[in-house]
């Protein structure tokens, strides 16, 4: 009974321990289990931190990639726009370009073009050497993740352009007329250097294919060349050489031609030629010249000659009313001179030797009449692909061929100055054929014909895509036009030479010697220099 009595306790005990025990476990467990599920809920979070990281720095990239792509355009862009007319672009106006191509290369990314705006664009214009200019187009941005409660931050993407120049080929138009003082060609000479330097010291390889020629010009221009010296048998027509209006000098036995080295231009190396004086002929100046020039000299008496060489003197009728009538044949003393309006100075052909070019604004001196087309012919001439080779200029490959369409290797360029005070310029004799305008040369009606001679010239020059920029000196407001002849007679026909005020400027003066103008004109020059390198220029992406 008590043995009993004790089992029964026992039992009684151990069903209390397993009650104690399960209990206990069973709080455990539950205890385990919530643990578990707070590292499920851990490694959930961990999980969506990363995929928002992965989305946010996708998003972050891929924005950035999209500007990126916007950028390049955007520097191409302002490089092109600059080889157009960089000069006439302010600097807000190139941002405002480029902003406008950022935000439209942005494709479908409606948000990221929403939060940009004009301030976030900017454009930095630099040079990588002396001659090749660079565009970077920089972009400021914020990038806010979407996902992750984390602040925003600003970066930026940016990309250059280069523009790299192509062959150039520059005619230097400088006057030396009778109304130019010492100080005036002193100036014009330093003016002169100053822009040969600009061009052709900057030592990177593209001064490898840029080249410049001089046109020095009075009432004409001087093609004398000391290494060609058959030019005048070869460039002038079979009856050039003996014009019937001399024939008692020739019979005289004083010179047999005006080839002759006794007359007195052969002497003093003066060659001054012409072609192409009537209505709309614009001088033939983009023709081959053999065979086709006609010779200028002067009948006058021997104070109004050239240094260089003595007149020659015969007796027989006047050679400047030929051909004869009503007793114009009337025999006298007659004088030959050497050319004063044949500058002595002659017309440089296309070279990149600085140092003959300086030889050459050296001889400078000044001459006497003034003649703008007939000076803006042979810079065209200068520049024209029919004057290559041993029949015209002398080089093998220069002038190189035009450009016509924009797109082709290289460009040309005419850079003119000119004192536009005088009164008198395009309607003196050698303007026109014999006899044409005769006793009304300067008169209106040649005047008339002036001004449509320079409409015509500078079509053809915009036919041939040649690039004119044009500098003339006068006293007062450089912008005020229409003031005196030249601006009624001259400047509505180079308007279309220089693409209307585009390339046309004036600077104000008195002449070429007063104050402060041969600076205002190296400033000037040296401006153009610059317009002429990023104009003739092609882009490429560098950065």
């Amino acid at each position: 009974m008590k043995k009993t009595l004790q089992n029964r306790r026992v039992k009684k005990d151990d069903s209390r321990t397993t009650l104690f025990w399960r209990e206990h476990l069973s709080a455990f467990i539950q205890q385990e289990k919530g643990a578990g599920t707070g590292f499920y809920v851990l490694g959930a979070m961990a999980l969506l931190v990363t995929a928002a990281f992965i989305v946010d720095t996708s998003t972050a990239t891929g924005d950035a990639t999209q500007i990126k792509r916007a950028t390049d355009a955007a520097a191409l862009a302002v490089g092109h726009q600059a080889t157009i007319n960089g000069e006439e672009y302010s600097q807000e106006e190139t941002n405002k370009l480029a902003y406008e191509y950022v935000k439209n290369n942005l494709g479908m990314n409606k948000a990221l073009s929403e939060k940009l705006v004009a301030s976030d664009v900017s454009v930095a214009e630099g040079r990588n050497s002396a001659t090749r200019k660079t565009y970077t187009v920089t972009v400021a941005f914020e990038t806010k993740p979407s996902l992750m409660s984390l602040g925003a931050r600003k970066q930026e993407v940016y990309s250059t352009s280069e523009v790299i120049n192509r062959p150039t080929e520059i005619a230097l138009v400088m006057p030396v007329t009778g109304d130019m003082s010492d100080a005036d060609i002193r100036s014009l000479k330093s003016v002169s250097r100053s822009f040969v330097e600009r061009m052709l010291s900057s030592a990177d390889g593209k001064r490898d294919n840029l080249w410049l020629s001089l046109v020095p010009y009075s009432q004409s221009v001087n093609v004398y060349d000391a290494e060609d010296a058959n030019r005048i048998r070869r460039w002038s027509t079979p009856s050039a050489l003996n014009p019937p209006e001399l024939r008692s000098l020739f019979a005289s036995g004083v010179v047999s031609s005006l080839a002759d080295r006794r007359f007195p231009d052969r002497r003093a190396n003066l060659l001054c030629m012409y072609r192409g004086l009537g209505r709309e002929e614009n001088f033939f100046w983009d023709e081959p010249p053999v065979g086709q020039f006609r010779v200028y000299y002067r009948h006058d008496l021997p104070q109004n000659g050239s240094p260089g060489a003595p007149p020659i003197t015969w007796r027989g009728p006047n050679p400047d009313l030929y051909p004869w009538d009503n007793n114009s044949d009337a025999v006298d003393t007659r004088f030959i001179v050497a050319d004063r309006g044949c500058p002595n100075a002659a017309l440089m052909p296309l070279t990149n030797e600085e140092s003959k070019l300086n030889q050459r604004i050296a001889e400078f001196t000044p001459r006497f009449n003034t003649n703008y087309a007939i000076a803006m012919s042979w810079a065209g001439a200068a520049l024209s692909p029919n004057m290559r080779g041993s029949d015209g200029w002398g080089d093998t490959t220069l002038p190189l061929d035009f450009n016509l369409d924009g797109n082709g290797d290289g460009q040309k360029v005419i850079v003119m100055m000119a004192n536009t005070i005088g009164n008198w310029f395009d309607t003196d004799s050698y303007n026109f054929n014999r006899n044409e305008f005769r006793g009304s040369t300067g008169t209106d009606p040649a005047r008339s014909f002036a001004a449509q001679r320079f409409q015509d010239l500078c079509s053809s020059f915009r036919a041939r895509n040649i690039k004119f920029y044009f500098v003339g000196i006068r006293p007062g407001d450089p912008e005020d036009f229409g003031r005196n002849l030249f601006d009624r007679e001259a400047t509505p026909g180079l308007l279309v030479c220089t693409e209307g005020e585009k390339r046309m400027s004036f600077i104000d003066g008195a002449g070429f010697g007063a104050e402060g103008v041969e600076d205002q004109l190296i400033q000037r020059l040296d401006r153009i220099a610059g317009q002429i390198e990023t104009e003739g220029g092609y882009v490429r992406l560098v950065e």
